[in-house]
């Protein structure tokens, strides 16, 4: 008996891009911990080189944590438009040529 291998390629949902940015924003908190430290015992240069690796490290994680609570909100959003559309829809003639169109001129 063999061991179970999965064929499925990676994505970009996949757990290592979490980790990568866990592992992200734990570094910039250590290097902004030894920045203030460093700050605080006189040696700016240095506090400001750590600064800016620190942010370098967390930019990466703050922009795919936005963009993931971003399309959360669209998908709510486009949820939240289906349900109050839907009826309107189904009572409403002149709301299904409107729709009609809209969709034409998107997909032609």
């Amino acid at each position: 008996m063999g061991q179970h291998r999965s064929t499925e390629p990676s994505t970009w949902l996949s757990w290592d891009n979490y980790l990568i940015g866990v592992l992200g924003l734990v570094i910039a908190a250590g290097l902004g911990t030894s920045a203030a430290i460093l700050a605080d015992s006189g040696h700016t240069t240095a506090a400001v080189v750590l600064a800016v690796a620190a942010a370098a490290c967390v930019i990466p994680a703050a922009l795919q944590a936005l963009g993931e609570l971003l399309a959360g909100l669209l998908l709510v959003l486009m949820l939240l438009g289906g349900v109050l559309l839907l009826p309107a829809l189904l009572v409403s003639r002149r709301l299904r040529r409107w729709a009609k169109q809209r969709w034409i001129r998107t997909w032609h």
